[in-house]
């Protein structure tokens, strides 16, 4: 979404090489339910995907708590969660930390917080087999939840160079599967959409 004019005598002002600069302000903020919504926020969503700065338009809307619009490529309730995500990488420093100390045989990790747990031990060296086998979870849960924790670390506090960039979800392909997706051209693209899914499943 094309940045506030607070924000155009940035350094890098970014904002002026935004897909959106001339599109229908309106279209980044639908209504709050409907078809009508849906089509918009899919709208939105494809111009996001062939825009060169959505890491950047991303960082301005975490960064401000953005509450309305879709920015970036994200919607207010997946930006929601990454933010959630992201708090929850400090507040249980502390007691995992303490797990580590006792032993870290085997660790009770709530559902909002697997994410954290996950992110916590995997950077003190242990093994996603290790980690299911202490927190009770299978080797697939522990792969979603280093995800969500990843992305939403490296959308909030990595540089802007190291955040993937937005594309749409890949098209169904024959049986059921998945297709090519459509990316944006610049650079190696990472789809985002998984990650953002895996944040609100793990919440």
């Amino acid at each position: 979404m094309y940045a506030p004019a607070r924000h155009r005598a940035d350094p890098d002002p970014w904002v002026e090489r935004a897909a959106c600069r001339d599109a229908d302000p309106d279209t980044f903020f639908p209504p709050a339910g409907g078809a009508e919504a849906s089509d918009r926020e899919a709208a939105a969503k494809r111009l996001c995907a062939r825009c060169p700065v959505t890491r950047e338009c991303l960082r301005e809307a975490l960064q401000h708590e953005e509450g309305t619009g879709i920015w970036g490529g994200l919607s207010v309730r997946e930006r929601r969660e990454v933010l959630r995500v992201a708090g929850t990488l400090e507040e249980i420093a502390d007691e995992l930390a303490a797990f580590l100390a006792n032993g870290g045989r085997r660790i009770s990790a709530p559902v909002r917080e697997r994410p954290a747990y996950v992110w916590f031990l995997r950077r003190h060296g242990w093994s996603p087999g290790r980690i299911a086998g202490a927190l009770g979870l299978t080797f697939g849960q522990v792969q979603q939840a280093w995800r969500a924790a990843e992305y939403a670390f490296v959308c909030t506090r990595g540089p802007v160079s190291r955040m993937p960039r937005f594309c749409l979800p890949a098209p169904r392909a024959a049986g059921g599967g998945r297709g090519t997706k459509p990316c944006s051209p610049e650079g190696r693209s990472q789809h985002l959409e998984p990650a953002v899914v895996d944040v609100a499943r793990a919440s």
